[in-house]
């Protein structure tokens, strides 16, 4: 990673540009994306084949919920490592806990779909019986999600604390930092001279203890969810192949996010500079080669121990017709593209060049979830049409109103954030 590098901030400039603010008829655009969503989903369970539509739905509700997750974790990262480039962009990453009551309604609406998705749902799981059943599999991850969005949330919460209390401290225009949710923020507010270190204290401490949840709660979902829709197949590492993998596409999603808004708020625009996509750029590229770590040595173990509960997996999705074909696409999408690309220190400072390894990357992770739930539904042929076109258009909306809520609240930048005020000692 790079050396020191503080980012100079003007405060007074952010907390008087206010909000990131979305056009009008952007908001409208997201709304019709969600109702699209909405629609191809009842219309498949209705009037079309409700396993492969509840399939498409999961699919969905696995990767945007492992998006969101994987863009706060960034900001986690940051905060355990220091990361001095970081402090522009980690609003940006904080975003991502807006998604958050959507993920877990989202996450309860897939009970009704339950013996369609998981062997589980309709008969005993074989050596899990009492363990896997439905009633206590949601039960239980029910409590471990909302204990880790809890956590999350509160970690997001200190820093907008912070940054809210010194906006209404610094700013011209009070009422831009007077909505309700600011004032909740701020109850008990004794000033920045005396909260903003202590703040991020907090937050160092309370890091640590998210990222231990984090790994249990994904890796567990991972292993009695994911793996589990198959009643044979395990794997010791699938868990941290599934974690990896949603930081890997948070990495992406925030570079992508930066080059967005910081074309669109001048604040934002004049603290966000090829540093920050250099530095963004060399977090993909190390995570892009722990994610082709995970994966083979996952395949390389269990296709030399060669026994049948563990190939017959492997074999469906990469030796027969017809999903070996995708599995030739989403390896080269996740690894060989970006690893090869990534390397080049020029690419990762070129925006444009940097933001088709992103989507490439984000796309192959998505087919990579398509390849692992929807061969248990369909295993004979690809079902992929408009009900996944259409509900992948509704999840992307969601998240991106969500996301969009968030910055229209808060200030583009961390503004209490040692980082902004020249230190790195905190």
């Amino acid at each position: 990673m790079s050396h020191v590098h503080l980012v100079p901030v003007n405060i007074e400039s952010v907390v008087d540009a206010g909000p990131v603010s979305v056009g009008a008829s952007t908001y409208t655009k997201l709304w019709c994306m969600v109702f699209v969503g909405i629609f191809v989903f009842c219309f498949g369970l209705l009037a079309g084949d409700p396993a492969h539509t509840w399939g498409a739905f999961y699919v969905n509700a696995v990767y945007f919920q492992g998006l969101a997750l994987g863009g706060v974790m960034t900001t986690v990262i940051m905060q355990i490592v220091r990361a001095t480039w970081g402090a522009p962009v980690r609003r940006l990453a904080e975003a991502n806990v807006a998604y958050f009551p959507v993920a877990f309604c989202v996450f309860l609406t897939t009970y009704f779909g339950r013996e369609y998705l998981f062997y589980w749902g309709t008969r005993p799981m074989p050596g899990r019986e009492w363990w896997m059943t439905p009633g206590f599999v949601y039960l239980r991850f029910s409590v471990l999600f909302f204990v880790l969005y809890l956590l999350m949330t509160r970690f997001i919460g200190m820093s907008l604390r912070g940054d809210v209390g010194l906006a209404r401290e610094r700013a011209k225009n009070k009422g831009l930092w007077n909505l309700p949710i600011h004032g909740y923020l701020l109850r008990g507010w004794r000033g920045s001279e005396r909260e903003v270190l202590p703040i991020q204290r907090k937050m160092s401490v309370n890091a640590p203890v998210i990222v231990f949840f984090y790994v249990v709660t994904t890796s567990l979902f991972a292993f009695e969810m994911i793996m589990g829709q198959n009643p044979t197949w395990f794997s010791n590492l699938f868990g941290a192949f599934i974690f990896v993998s949603q930081i890997y596409i948070g990495w992406a999603a925030l570079a992508l996010m930066s080059m967005y808004f910081s074309k669109r708020h001048k604040s934002l625009g004049e603290v966000v500079t090829s540093q920050q996509f250099w530095d963004l750029g060399k977090l993909n590229l190390g995570f892009c080669m722990l994610w082709g770590y995970m994966f083979w040595s996952q395949f390389l173990t269990q296709w030399y121990g060669n026994l049948p509960e563990e190939t017959q997996w492997l074999i469906l999705r990469t030796r027969e017709f017809p999903w070996k074909g995708l599995a030739w696409v989403v390896f080269p999408m996740c690894f060989i593209i970006p690893f090869i690309s990534l390397l080049s220190r020029d690419l990762k400072k070129n925006r444009v060049t940097y933001a088709v390894v992103c989507f490439v990357l984000m796309t192959g992770v998505w087919l990579d979830r398509y390849l692992i739930i929807m061969p248990e539904i369909s295993p004979h042929h690809i079902p992929f049409g408009l009900t996944e076109v259409g509900i992948f258009v509704g999840f992307l909306g969601a998240y991106l109103l969500c996301i969009r809520n968030f910055l229209s609240k808060y200030p583009a930048v961390p503004v209490s954030h040692p980082l902004t005020h020249g230190s790195a000692e905190w």
